[in-house]
């Protein structure tokens, strides 16, 4: 079972360079990381920054462990204003997967718009990753339908889903039942399987230091810290990939081993 972290940027300080970032990540025997190219300097103004490129590279071979990369979470192909703009920035995503080697891409499906925009989009982008061997996985923003709906439109071989397993349980409003429900939709599917954890609560808004208090939103908890029954998710899955999706730093470098996180995934 490969197991990966998200590497957040703001995780990189003076203090603590993404190389030694890296380096504690290893150690605890993950397989791989998830990076945003876009906020570590590799794209400016829609294009890739190859000088900033290089060093980015040699970074990455000298601590020696794989990754896959991540669009910005402002992505919209949906946006028929400013489309060429979001599309300018994911091709040089796109480009840079190409040039670093990356396998995988993930992204979010746009939230309004025109649907038509974003599948054409993502069908370009598709084509133009396939001869490098590079796949896109779709992440529900929180809908599990909406986004397999997208992937199945766009119809292409090197395009699948990243089924966020908290923002299905905030989808599915907390309900147990309708979690695995609509995960069972999409396991043939799945690429990749992302894991944080909340309280499966939508409302009331709060302001975002209110939130843990209230138990309520996105929280990007440690598994085990909200209530998603993350044992029986994996039940439903054969070898897919899992990404622990965790923002908060401190949380991070709680972050247990590898075969301590596969134990408690399998415990909840």
């Amino acid at each position: 079972m490969e197991i990966g972290v998200s590497i957040y940027p703001h995780f990189i300080t003076k203090d603590k360079g993404l190389a030694s970032i890296l380096a504690d990540v290893k150690i605890k025997d993950y397989d791989f990381v998830s990076l945003f190219p876009h906020a570590l300097g590799l794209i400016k103004n829609g294009s890739v920054v190859e000088k900033n490129l290089r060093n980015f590279e040699t970074t990455l071979k000298g601590v020696g462990i794989d990754y896959i990369l991540r669009m910005p979470t402002s992505m919209n192909l949906r946006d028929h204003v400013y489309h060429s703009r979001h599309f300018r920035v994911a091709r040089a995503v796109a480009d840079v997967a190409i040039k670093l080697g990356a396998k995988v891409i993930v992204m979010q499906s746009g939230k309004t718009g025109r649907l038509d925009l974003e599948i054409e989009a993502i069908q370009s982008l598709a084509d133009m990753l396939k001869p490098f061997d590079i796949k896109i996985a779709l992440e529900n923003t929180y809908s599990v339908k909406d986004t397999l709906y997208v992937v199945d439109n766009v119809d292409r071989d090197n395009v699948g889903f990243a089924l966020d397993v908290a923002h299905a349980f905030l989808s599915a409003q907390g309900n147990e039942e309708k979690l695995l429900e609509d995960i069972k939709l999409g396991t043939d599917k799945a690429i990749i399987l992302m894991v944080h954890d909340n309280f499966g609560k939508l409302f009331p808004q709060v302001e975002p230091e209110d939130a843990l208090a209230y138990g309520v939103g996105d929280l990007h908890l440690l598994p085990g810290e909200g209530c998603i029954p993350f044992g029986k998710v994996l039940k439903l899955f054969g070898d897919v990939p899992i990404l622990l999706k965790v923002k908060d730093p401190d949380k991070f470098q709680k972050v247990p081993t590898k075969k301590g996180l596969i134990d408690l995934l399998l415990s909840l």
